[in-house]
């Protein structure tokens, strides 16, 4: 009987773990909605993993804004391995929170803006969405920037807020990690040496909306290693220089200590406080 009891006991943990982690790749229930008296509220934030994501990616941080917050994880939207694009939950009228997972875990962010494109689209449509939020992690960061230069032009939703947390905006490889951290010195005119990617964007940043506003966050684990362990802060800064004037407001911070590491950065205190701080002025 003892064996028996331990068993089920295990039996149970084990089931609530698998069910805890399955949600976080699914939205939750909205309670106490109410229309925002807050404008910023009314607007819908989407959040957009880095290369290889997945529920882990932004789970933990979506729950977290829920709690402190008072957000909504509200929507789940998948983007299957042949593109489709499939909706689970509905949008809460304030705070709501958008998860966006990739099936196609090794797509790049070329493929992906136009994904994204498609889900504004479907959420414009649908729901009739005029403005959202973005928010991306590591390529998600490049995905966002590439959709804002390559993809946003032909759209009727509006971006109002993007904060790019640990992008390498002047990697040498944007979606896998090199033997040495890219930190090329930044002068006064940019990097000293510019990588395809920044080239890229620079090319077509004259199509981001001139009223965006862009909270920009780096890691950087130790005042001898100036960078999270994958992404310098030289690199993620570098997109100073592409925003200098097409967007109304550019905000950089620097989150510091172990908890900066590129893989904790979405589960830092600091980090959430700042998106809620920023994207609705709490």
């Amino acid at each position: 009987m003892v064996w028996l009891a331990v068993g089920l006991v295990l039996l149970a943990s084990i089931i609530l773990a698998v069910s805890k982690i399955t949600a976080l790749g699914r939205p939750n229930p909205v309670k106490d909605d109410e229309d925002p008296a807050n404008m910023l509220e009314g607007v819908p934030t989407l959040f957009i993993p880095g290369y290889f994501g997945n529920r882990f990616s932004f789970g933990r941080l979506l729950n977290r804004m829920t709690k402190r917050y008072g957000a909504h994880k509200s929507m789940v939207v998948k983007v299957d391995r042949h593109g489709n694009i499939h909706v689970s939950g509905t949008l809460s009228k304030s705070k709501a929170l958008i998860q966006i997972l990739f099936a196609k875990k090794a797509s790049r962010p070329q493929e992906q803006a136009v994904w994204l494109s498609q889900i504004l689209d479907l959420l414009q449509t649908r729901y009739g969405i005029r403005k959202v939020n973005l928010v991306g992690y590591s390529m998600g960061c490049i995905t966002i920037f590439w959709f804002l230069t390559h993809q946003s032009q032909s759209g009727l939703v509006a971006v109002k807020h993007v904060v790019a947390i640990a992008g390498p905006f002047n990697d040498s490889e944007i979606a896998r990690s090199t033997n040495e951290v890219d930190a090329y010195p930044l002068s006064p005119k940019g990097p000293v040496k510019r990588m395809p990617i920044y080239r890229a964007l620079a090319k077509r940043i004259f199509e981001i909306p001139k009223d965006i506003k862009v909270l920009n966050i780096a890691g950087r684990i130790s005042n001898l290693q100036q960078d999270d362990g994958e992404v310098s802060v030289n690199s993620a800064f570098s997109l100073r220089y592409l925003l200098r004037e097409p967007v109304a407001q550019y905000h950089e911070l620097v989150i510091r200590g172990k908890r900066a590491s590129h893989r904790l950065l979405h589960e830092n205190a600091i980090v959430d406080a700042s998106i809620a701080k920023f994207i609705w002025n709490l």
